[in-house]
């Protein structure tokens, strides 16, 4: 069952831990902490690896990254591919992926590296530009020619040498010294956790799924959409039942009501990433296992409408589940805001 889950969701689980480490990240960088990759990164590269030819291979490799290049091979696309989708979905993703990146540099605004830089740049630091620019660009490359190229060792010889390339991207930023292994890593990152949002709108644009359909029977479509509507409905009973639960639950009134104060108050303090991740996953228990108390009352009550000696025992059960985790998240609350409040 787990495997089947794993199998189903491994992209967003994927995603999700992109974000986690990011957050990591972030949460050292905006304390002005160094990190040990960093610094371990910095004595196995800088210190150990650099020489004069290695060098001149690196100015090529992170080269491959730059606005020259990439507009060049947006611009062939454009020109020489029939399907003038496939060109206007590279160049899209050019253009959102350069300005995010452009965005969160200015949020962010850590500066670069300072001291032993081999070529000059500008601007802040994290995320990388190339690394994030290099994985976006070239990433998508590499899906449409997986999903698109019937050949099947062009298909596997061109993915391979893009696949290498991205890295070898990351590595000539931090060899240069322009960038921290950190904001090439988050780079990577970041551009991981939009691609899998950017391919799924490069899917539907391009109907690259269309030939599969056609392949498929009468029966099998009618199976498809049966499914298709079965989680569609299941997304909508869930929300009727949450609206239902917040109708006739009042606990659960009290649970939002703090969460909302919660998150206001980690605004106001300014609570680290981790802090948030943490205060997130307690609202989420705790409001799931209220919504859990909920049914198994109202199973409880429909099953056994009389007065019951085990009926009550299960509802005690559920209802303490809930008080625990409360108190359990009231206790970590304490803990996160108290020395920020007195502090």
């Amino acid at each position: 069952m787990l495997k089947r889950i794993i199998e189903k969701n491994y992209k967003w689980i994927i995603a999700f831990l992109c974000l986690i480490i990011v957050l990591m990240m972030l949460e050292d960088i905006f304390e002005n902490q160094q990190l040990t990759l960093d610094m371990v990164v910095y004595k196995l590269v800088i210190l150990n690896l650099r020489s004069e030819p290695l060098t001149v291979i690196m100015k090529v490799i992170t080269n491959l990254s730059s606005a020259y290049v990439l507009i060049a091979i947006t611009l062939g696309t454009l020109l020489f591919i029939k399907n003038k989708k496939v060109g206007l979905c590279i160049a899209s993703n050019l253009v959102v992926t350069t300005l995010l990146n452009q965005l969160l540099k200015y949020i962010i605004q850590r500066p670069r590296p300072d001291g032993y830089r081999l070529i000059a740049e500008s601007g802040y630091s994290f995320p990388s530009g190339h690394s994030m620019v290099s994985m976006a660009f070239y990433g998508l490359i590499i899906y449409l020619i997986w999903k698109m190229v019937k050949n099947k060792k062009i298909k596997y010889i061109s993915c391979g040498i893009l696949g290498f390339l991205i890295p070898l991207i990351g590595f000539s930023r931090i060899y240069l010294g322009v960038h921290y292994a950190s904001d090439v890593i988050g780079g990577f990152a970041i551009s991981i956790v939009y691609l899998m949002l950017f391919t799924n709108i490069t899917r539907s644009v391009l109907q690259l799924e269309k030939e599969k359909v056609k392949m498929i029977d009468k029966r099998k479509m009618v199976k498809l959409r049966k499914k298709r509507k079965k989680l569609r409905n299941s997304f909508k009973y869930a929300f009727e039942g949450i609206v239902e639960a917040w109708k006739t639950e009042q606990n659960l009134k009290i649970h939002f009501i703090i969460m909302t104060l919660v998150i206001i108050a980690g605004f106001i303090f300014k609570i680290s990433a981790m802090e948030w991740i943490v205060c997130l996953l307690l609202f989420s228990i705790v409001i799931s296992l209220e919504l859990i108390n909920t049914a198994i009352e109202t199973t409880v009550d429909i099953a056994m409408p009389e007065i019951n000696e085990k009926a009550k025992y299960a509802k005690d059960i559920a209802a303490g589940a809930v008080l625990f985790s409360a108190i359990i998240s009231v206790i970590v609350g304490l803990i996160i805001f108290l020395p920020k409040i007195f502090g």
